[in-house]
């Protein structure tokens, strides 16, 4: 800067006054040769205000005549320390961001030092600094150093008032400033300055993962329901889900796996996660058994739930036998649904302990989670000793547990029983007619090519007998009767016909003389008018809705007919001596008689009997075809017996579970169906069942 500069400052400003001094009193002068009623005094007094406010005016221009010798830079500290950083323009404010601190090329600062040993020495301030200190920049006009932050948001008060000057301690000085907290947090104001929150950023970050995240578990429950669609197919249909080979080279694979891909030809989105998706199929073993855990423990929880509204229960157990000869004890609950009689099926169990304590432990360990107490009024079992007796037995053992549980007999076990008397010890002959019966059945249906020549000459096969339900034998009896020439011819066909080994022969031999024994067929002719008999009241006897009018009626009809049939023995074998049976002398006749003696004398015994207990009696109060007789004539006894016997009431292994859950897909075909709901909870229990790889559970 020249030396000089000062004083021609001063010249330039003294000059202006004269003009502008001139000026005033020349309009001044003008005023008052316009106002004749102004005094001397009044115009001097009016020059000496004029002079006053120049002089204040060339006062306040100074600064403006600073500038022109040190502008004033918009980033600069002569600017920022004048204005407040926080009320100026975004606009202006991110300008003054991008600029940066001001780092002015020819600032330099002097700092004499006097030392006593040495020769005084002189400070001077290095460029150097600003490109070691970023933030760092300076003041002409102060001779001093600022902090750019700081002098945008406050802080100290010698890095954004007064400036720093103190050359000999700069460096510490810098890098205490640098790590003060109220610089670090200028300096993250100020690099966040023009920038979205962060936690909008991370809010909005957020809500992408939860939308991608729910959009692939919305497609991963998409093909969880269309898996479980084919497992109740398979359930409803009794079909196995898997097979021996269900590799990808398999040219016979499950079921389940050929209805999944055949659902993927004609559902493009169900195809395209089956080929893209890595670790999430559904088709696996272990996909499947936890999806039918899930189904079930749904169909349960429904159960239950209908149950809790129950006012009263029933239990009826009896016992199986699976593929694979396996004996399962299998528990049917019976209970009102809208007033409305409903059997539900409730579980197998593969009961080992047979005896009385095993399988009445097993039945109250599976009703213990229902919390039944005083509502389970009734169990219904079959008639044998381990079962029925009254001091050991199941039923006494069960109702010691559930007081109100009075045994109840079912009614098509009573019949298989009184069947099974005639054929007992008492009457040898017709253990011995059934025997031979069997074998007719087992010789077609063990042989294809012995069926196959049996259909070539008859229109019907010969099925199996049943070995607990007799009812089947009416099937079997029936057959062997309407067809026996048919039979006859195909057996003698054997005999003489090439391709037929020796055993078969020699069997076809020994049935052929059955059916030429006219004792045999004096029995299989009674009894194909017995048996459809029994089908009759079998048929009323299963009925859900079944009761006290229906058993009695039921057994009137059936003993009427027997009766009957009693009577016709002597016309049987009349009938069959007339179709050229050789005629020998037989008890035949006395044996038929004496089956029908003994299949009424049975059903007398049980069936009456039966119908006077207790509450069958009772059960007359709820039949409506009586209400006119009760309005005259009220049952009181009746309804004494109802009040003291119905009072007012306020583990398996994973085979064994998926037994239960496809044989409730079977069995409770048309409840799943109807079910709204039954896919989503199902989905839901499976989600919540473990952690899992693919996503099933949508986020808020």
């Amino acid at each position: 800067m020249d030396a000089n500069a000062p004083m021609s400052w001063m010249m330039i400003v003294v000059k202006k006054e004269e003009e502008e001094e001139e000026k005033k009193e020349e309009m001044v002068w003008k005023e008052v040769k316009l106002s004749e009623t102004v005094s001397k005094e009044e115009v001097l007094c009016h020059h000496d205000q004029l002079l006053d406010e120049m002089c204040t005016a060339n006062v306040e221009k100074r600064p403006e005549e600073e500038t022109e010798e040190f502008p004033l830079i918009i980033n600069g500290v002569d600017y920022l320390s004048t204005v407040q950083f926080d009320t100026l323009p975004l606009q202006q404010k991110l300008e003054i961001k991008r600029l940066g601190p001001h780092k002015p090329e020819d600032f330099t600062i002097f700092q004499e030092e006097k030392c006593k040993k040495r020769k005084d020495s002189t400070r001077s301030f290095k460029q150097e600094w600003f490109k070691r200190k970023n933030w760092l920049t300076a003041s002409h006009s102060k001779k001093a150093l600022f902090c750019f932050p700081c002098l945008l948001f406050g802080g100290e008060t010698v890095w954004t008032t007064t400036g720093f000057k103190d050359l000999k301690h700069l460096s510490e000085r810098l890098v205490k400033h640098e790590s003060c907290a109220s610089h670090v947090d200028n300096a993250i104001k100020l690099s966040l300055l023009g920038t979205k929150n962060v936690a909008s950023q991370l809010n909005s970050a957020y809500k992408r993962s939860i939308e991608l995240h729910n959009r692939q578990t919305e497609e991963n429950r998409y093909v969880l329901g269309r898996i479980i669609t084919c497992i109740e197919l398979c359930g409803k249909c009794e079909i196995a889900l898997r097979g021996h080979d269900e590799t990808a080279s398999s040219l016979n694979p499950a079921i389940f796996k050929s209805i999944f891909e055949t659902m993927c030809e004609g559902d493009s989105r169900l195809r395209r996660h089956y080929d893209s998706q890595p670790y999430f199929k559904g088709t696996s073993a272990m996909i499947q058994n936890e999806l039918l855990d899930c189904m079930y423990s749904v169909y349960r929880d429904v159960v239950t739930q209908q149950l809790v509204d129950a006012p009263f229960v029933a239990v009826q157990v009896d016992d199986t036998t699976d593929i694979s000869c396996k004996s399962k004890m299998v528990i049917v609950l019976r209970y009102m649904v809208n007033n409305t009689v409903t059997e539900r099926f409730w579980e197998f169990i593969e009961v080992k302990d047979k005896s009385a304590a095993g399988l009445s432990n097993a039945i109250i360990e599976s009703l213990e989670p229902l919390n039944l107490g005083n509502k389970l009024i009734a169990q219904a079992y079959d008639g044998t000793a381990v079962i029925g007796g009254c001091v050991s037995g199941v039923q006494a053992l069960v109702k010691e547990r559930y007081p109100n549980a009075h045994f109840v007999h079912c009614h098509t076990h009573q019949l298989n029983m009184t069947l099974q008397q005639t054929c007992s010890a008492r009457i040898p002959k017709l253990k011995v007619f059934f025997a031979d019966l069997s074998a007719f059945a087992e010789f077609f249906s063990n042989s294809p090519k012995r069926a196959a020549a049996l259909a070539s000459t008859s229109k019907r096969n010969i099925p199996r007998p049943s070995a607990t339900q007799w009812n089947f034998k009416s099937q079997t009896v029936n057959a062997v009767w309407v067809c026996r020439q048919e039979i006859k011819e195909c057996l003698d066909n054997m005999r003489t016909q090439e391709g037929w080994d020796r055993v078969t022969i020699s069997e076809a031999y020994g049935l052929s003389m059955h059916l030429q024994d006219p004792e045999f067929l004096h029995f299989l002719h009674f009894f194909s008018e017995l048996m459809p008999e029994v089908d009759i009241l079998y048929s009323v006897l299963q009925k859900p809705k079944i009761d006290v009018a229906g058993i009695n009626q039921g057994m009137e009809t059936f003993k009427k007919n027997l009766g009957r049939l009693r009577e016709q023995a002597d016309a049987i074998i009349q009938e069959s001596e007339a179709e050229g049976n050789k005629r020998r002398k037989t008890d035949t006749a006395l044996v038929m008689k004496e089956a029908c003696d003994t299949v009424l004398g049975q059903g007398e015994e049980r069936f009456t009997n039966f119908t006077k207990s207790d509450h069958l009696i009772a059960a007359k109060l709820t039949n409506c075809t009586l209400f006119p007789k009760f309005v005259r004539s009220f049952p009181q006894a009746e309804l004494e017996r109802a009040v003291k016997l119905w009072p007012k009431t306020n583990k398996n292994t994973m085979g064994q579970q998926r037994l239960n859950a496809l044989a409730m897909l079977s069995i409770e075909n048309e409840l799943i169906q109807g079910l709204p709901d039954f896919k989503s909870k199902v989905i839901e229990m499976f989600a919540h069942m473990k952690d899992r790889q693919a996503s099933f559970l949508f986020k808020k």
